[in-house]
This record gives C-alpha cells, sequence and structure tokens, in this order.
C-alpha cells in the first residue's frame, strides 16, 4: 500500500518517536518536494527508506499553484502528487485539506486516523500514550476526538 503524506503526519509521528509506524503500514510513504523542505530534520538525520520525494509533473504543479489559495503549500502539493500517482491513501491533518480532498472523493487519513489503524492491526498496543504525546507537541486534537479515537480503538 501506498501513501502520499502532507507535512504534518510525519512531523508529528517523528517528533512522539513514532515515525515508523508509517513503515509498518505502508510499502512506500511518497512526500512532494515542499513536504520535504517543511519536515526540518536535523543534521545527520536518515531518512527511513520507505520515504520518497516525487517530483510533480507540470499539470500536477498547476494544480498545486490554483491550491495555494485555499491552503497552505504543503497540503496542495500532496494533494496534487496523490493525483498524478494514484497511491491507495493520503495523509493530511489539515481540517480544510481534509474536506477538500474528501470533496474530490480522494481516501484521507489524519494522524489520528494512522493511530487507530495501527492499533487494529497489532502494530501498536495502545494509542493513548502516542496521543497524549502528540498533545505534548501542540497537535490540536478536541477532548470529543480524542474520546472518540479511544472508543474506536477499544480502549475506553
Amino acid at each position: 500500500m501506498i501513501a502520499v503524506s502532507n507535512t504534518s503526519p510525519l512531523i508529528l509521528l517523528d517528533k512522539a518517536g513514532h515515525l515508523w509506524i508509517l513503515g509498518k503500514l505502508f510499502s512506500k510513504v511518497a512526500i512532494p518536494p515542499f513536504v520535504d523542505k517543511e519536515w526540518l530534520r536535523p543534521g545527520g538525520y536518515v531518512v527511513p527508506e520507505w520515504i520518497s520525494v516525487k517530483g510533480l509533473s507540470p499539470e500536477a504543479e498547476l494544480e498545486a499553484i490554483k491550491l495555494y489559495q485555499d491552503m497552505d503549500k504543503g497540503e496542495a502539493e500532496a494533494i496534487a502528487l496523490f493525483r498524478i500517482m494514484k497511491a491507495d491513501l493520503l495523509l493530511l491533518d489539515d481540517l480544510k485539506a481534509r474536506r477538500y480532498a474528501k470533496s474530490l472523493g480522494l481516501p484521507v487519513a489524519g494522524t489520528t486516523g494512522l493511530l487507530i489503524a495501527a492499533k487494529q492491526k497489532g502494530i501498536i498496543q495502545e494509542i493513548k500514550p502516542i496521543l497524549d504525546s502528540l498533545r505534548r507537541h501542540k497537535f490540536y486534537l478536541s477532548d470529543e476526538v480524542f474520546k472518540k479515537a479511544l472508543i474506536m480503538a477499544n480502549e475506553s
């Protein structure tokens, strides 16, 4: 299974020490050039082999430019890349970008959804400690969504 990711799932999971989960859920995670620039990594950081930077075709670049008016560049490029790659899942956390992608019929998941999927597949034991860690790293998650995620992961 192949995913295209925006920056936030990478940064959040990396800060929480759980980036490896993406490598267990997907054979490849493609990121567009702007996401690669946004995902600031300290010197000497080794990017996992299952993450690759994919350039945009001229058509995808035009689509991304049009989307810049409504969302951040990373999200716009991720949506445009997803559409040319025909990947399996688009990883976005921003609500506006998620709504737009869903309006196009694209399959979308956010960081919380990825954790639920990892739990359901037996990749991780619990999502609550990871969600707590993400919240400490300034990931906004309403109490309602937090509780709903725990219910979906059979942890409530």
